[in-house]
């Protein structure tokens, strides 16, 4: 960067503060602003109108939040369709649904709001700066939204018995043919010691709801590893010649190929095609599972059951293995997270500065330690700089007050310190130290496939969707053997869904966006 531009941005931040300044100063009244999001903590009650963090925000910033809080899925979908259709949408509100999003910015319900991140400085150098990420708001050039950064993403990774490996001689695999191998060991060769055949090498569900985590057609995300070693995690290909879905690469098949051959040997819990996430976790912390795909926080969560049904055992992250040419990938993730808008109606009202003053106060000092962790001394203490959240509270209390956490949670390293603090078990010499998990998890070799957002559902998607999980799940389970005819048929039977439209639309978006390789 010039030294020119690096004043020029100086003075230009200082003239957004010095305009935020002013608006405070001169604000003789309050202004009212309806917010309606998907609350953070669903189990917790959501904050009422006399919450003592709206009055912060009435008495330091001159603005009345009136809250709404969104219902989850289709369900906040309907009902902001509904808003919209009454003219009637809140003036800051979050949407999750691309769909969604477009169909308002057609209507000319939302706000262009480029001209509001000059007023938010530092917000906007934090989570706006991103050229493809605000992309993802942006349709003819007009960018309609603030696209967040992803709040937590990449803490997913391959877990395996240490305590298995050492009592069996075995090393952590480095590839996959080495995987195939412990798996078959853990299976067969009694690790738990208990006399039983009752281990399998590897636990796995179909699972495509993960946070910051993108599944791809298929198997989900709990198996993209393996697609990931043979070149082909996700949907798309991402590259600029000879753009493709992955499942026409020939090595897709492959990949599909050795699911089967670790079915077939038995080596996976036989339940994996019905079983849930939850079926799953329950099962690792038993003790049932040599190998397993898990994240950080599904890790801290089950820990203390683990240590307990398991007074030797211990569990640490493995590099993914490597495929026959080398590659290995733990999976592919969304650098994006929440989105949110403001109406045309708030910012023709004059609003706008308004919105910008309260995202910018969410961001840092007091805005982001109230809505991010609640009132210290009470809700959390500052230990070394670092939150940590006061157990004593009750948990819906302290969920309570953290409803409107992703407004101002942003992932710095004190923040994730306090989220993924280290456990040391009662009889064991080993601890289990979260938050370097997470670093290590994080710099597993993801694949950025931001650009998988962007892309739009075919009007058909969830035919799509169904057709090639059913076609994999059969393939893998052998109950439909791989053949050149079987796989031939399966790719066949893809014209019947229109895909080849999806992949041209997708290839369309993907190369506008910039983000084909």
């Amino acid at each position: 960067m010039k030294k020119w531009q690096v004043i020029f941005g100086i003075i230009a931040t200082a003239a957004a503060v010095s305009s935020l300044a002013q608006l405070g100063s001169a604000q003789t009244g309050t202004t009212d602003l309806s917010l309606a999001l998907n609350i953070a903590n669903p189990e917790s009650p959501i904050p009422a109108a006399n919450w003592d963090t709206w009055t912060v925000i009435k008495d330091k910033l001159g603005i009345n939040i009136k809250f709404t809080s969104l219902p989850a899925a289709a369900d906040g979908d309907t009902k902001l369709g509904a808003l919209a259709a009454a003219n009637d949408l809140p003036d800051l509100f979050e949407v999750r649904n691309p769909n969604l999003f477009d169909r308002l910015v057609q209507q000319g319900q939302l706000a262009p709001v480029s001209s509001l991140t000059a007023l938010m400085p530092r917000r906007n150098a934090m989570r706006y700066s991103d050229r493809k990420r605000n992309a993802l708001a942006t349709v003819n050039g007009v960018m309609y939204g603030f696209q967040e950064p992803a709040s937590l993403s990449r803490q997913y990774a391959i877990s395996i018995r240490q305590d298995w490996l050492d009592k069996l001689g075995l090393k952590a695999p480095t590839t996959l043919d080495e995987f195939y191998e412990v798996a078959k060991a853990f299976t067969e060769r009694d690790p738990d010691g208990n006399g039983k055949k009752d281990t399998y090498g590897y636990g796995g569900v179909i699972d495509y709801d993960t946070a910051g985590v993108l599944p791809g057609l298929g198997l989900g995300n709990h198996f993209q590893w393996i697609y990931g070693a043979y070149g082909v995690a996700g949907t798309w290909n991402y590259k600029t010649k000879n753009f493709n879905a992955n499942l026409k690469d020939p090595n897709y098949r492959k990949a599909t190929e050795y699911i089967a051959k670790l079915v077939a040997a038995k080596l996976i819990d036989p339940d994996w095609a019905t079983m849930k996430r939850a079926d799953l976790r329950t099962r690792w912390q038993q003790g049932r599972y040599g190998m397993f795909y898990e994240s950080v926080g599904g890790l801290q969560t089950g820990i203390r059951n683990f240590d307990g049904n398991n007074k030797k055992g211990e569990l640490v992250f493995i590099a993914p293995p490597k495929g026959p040419s080398g590659k290995a990938i733990p999976g592919i993730y969304a650098n994006a997270g929440w989105l949110f808008v403001v109406s045309k109606k708030a910012l023709d009202a004059g609003k706008g500065p308004a919105i910008a003053k309260f995202l910018e106060w969410a961001n840092y000092n007091d805005g982001y330690y109230l809505l991010g962790f609640g009132k210290r001394g009470i809700h959390y203490n500052l230990i070394d700089g670092v939150p940590v959240a006061n157990q004593a509270v009750a948990a819906a209390e302290r969920g309570m007050v953290t409803q409107l956490k992703w407004l101002a949670l942003n992932s710095n390293p004190s923040e994730l310190k306090g989220r993924y603090a280290t456990f040391v078990p009662a009889e064991k010499q080993t601890s289990y130290n979260f938050y370097q998990m997470l670093l290590d998890a994080q710099n597993n070799g993801w694949v950025d496939r931001t650009g998988d957002i962007a892309v739009r559902a075919a009007p058909n998607q969830a035919d799509i969707e169904r057709y090639v999980a059913e076609n994999m799940v059969q393939f893998a389970l052998g109950q439909r053997p791989i053949s050149d005819a079987t796989w031939e048929q399966f790719l066949n039977g893809l014209n019947g869904l229109n895909f080849e439209q999806f992949e041209n639309n997708a290839e369309k978006v993907l190369r506008t966006g910039g983000f084909l390789r």
